[in-house]
């Protein structure tokens, strides 16, 4: 029957293989990047390192194919084949100066000399890479795996450390849970790896202990993969809100440009781009501020100045909001009445275009200027820029 160890190793590898497929669909579908891929194959080395380590499994491998300790093999060289990974992790967000060939050269001599101490003295030795096998191949074998793991763990627990600095508060809590179930392996790992170096000086007197350092493999595994969802179930949300937000500016800035499209009604353009309808709209402001005079723009801002004083509020974007309803009023009327721009009645399209205001156009590079634009564009709608650009804007002729 299953025990405790048997049940954990096996549910931390079957949350394993979850999230790694989980990963995998999301990096599939979201273009995410290289890292993530490093992550998402270290996870699944690892929960397969798991499956294969557990203590049913050891069993049934080796009724199956009539060695010792072979499924303990494949469970040590698959963890520290997720090692390679995590090293690749840290190397894609530059917190490793190794180079990967380095990293790779490290493990493929490992490995080798691993397997060569298990095919000269554990084949059919039981218990080998145990405390219970006291020999000196078997307790080789165990400090070098050890001292891999221990390695690895420490660089991937100080990696972690600078990537939780650079997150925003909620994915950094998914990045410290993830830190701790590192710790918690690294701590089983520093006990099982002094077990064996005590076994070493003193090979007739094994320590106690042995099975809280199991214990904890599982453990880590599977605080590690609780802080791996947090992380990525928060940057999701985080993702979608800038998503949305960004939508929101847009379209408040399509609203803008839409709307001060009538002070540049002779250019004739096709179909702009986002940072092309930023370009007009700046365009239009500098008609707008030929068209405003300083009077009415004192008298739009003391109008609203209520507003900052209940409300703190930033009122120039409502306030530019005014300005460019007077400006299109402005325009509409000097349209409808070209009599009053020329006394004599001339009326010819060219004399008609001579008063009209010009600009050049200037580039606009600025999230923050982008930003502005979008609550200008948002204010257009509110009842305060209608009432006043109305009240403070040129009166209708009288018939």
């Amino acid at each position: 029957m299953a025990d405790a160890v048997s049940l954990l190793w096996y549910g931390a590898a079957a949350a394993g293989v979850t999230e790694s497929a989980r990963k995998a669909l999301v990096n599939r579908g979201f273009g995410y990047t290289l890292s993530r891929h490093f992550l998402t194959a270290g996870i699944a080395c690892m929960a397969m390192s798991l499956a294969a380590g557990d203590p049913m499994t050891l069993d049934w491998a080796d009724q199956l194919t009539g060695l010792h300790n072979v499924a303990i093999v494949v469970h040590n060289l698959l963890a520290m084949l997720a090692m390679v990974f995590t090293a690749a992790f840290l190397h894609t967000l530059g917190q490793l100066r190794l180079p990967m060939p380095g990293v790779v050269t490290i493990f493929v001599a490992c490995a080798a000399a691993m397997v060569t101490l298990y095919v000269l003295a554990g084949a059919h030795t039981s218990f080998f890479g145990s405390p219970q096998n006291p020999t000196l191949p078997s307790q080789l074998y165990s400090a070098i795996y050890l001292t891999y793991m221990v390695g690895w763990l420490a660089a991937l627990l100080l990696g972690l450390t600078v990537v939780a600095m650079g997150e925003v508060a909620g994915v950094r809590g998914g990045v410290i849970l993830a830190q701790l179930g590192v710790a918690v392996s690294l701590v089983g790992l520093s006990w099982r790896l002094g077990v064996v170096l005590h076994l070493l000086f003193d090979p007739h007197h094994p320590p106690r202990g042995t099975h809280f350092a199991v214990f904890t493999d599982g453990v880590g595994l599977v605080l590690f993969i609780a802080g791996s969802v947090f992380a990525a179930a928060t940057r999701r949300i985080f993702d979608r809100r800038d998503q949305r937000r960004t939508q929101r500016q847009e379209a408040a800035i399509e609203r803008l440009w839409r709307r001060v499209r009538i002070l540049l009604v002779h250019r004739r353009r096709p179909p702009l781009t986002s940072i092309q309808q930023m370009v007009e709209i700046e365009d239009a402001l500098l008609i707008v501020d030929q068209l405003i005079d300083s009077s009415t723009r004192s008298a739009i801002r003391n109008d609203l100045w209520d507003l900052v004083l209940l409300y703190e509020m930033d009122i120039e974007p409502m306030a530019t909001a005014v300005e460019i309803e007077i400006a299109i009023a402005v325009i509409v009327a000097r349209l409808s009445r070209p009599t009053a721009v020329h006394a004599e009645g001339n009326t010819d399209d060219a004399d008609t275009e001579a008063w009209w205001p010009e600009t050049e156009r200037l580039p606009v590079d600025d999230d923050q200027r982008a930003r502005w634009l979008a609550a200008t564009g948002t204010a257009l709608s509110d009842r305060r820029v209608r009432r006043l650009a109305k009240k403070l804007g040129p009166k209708p002729p009288r018939r």
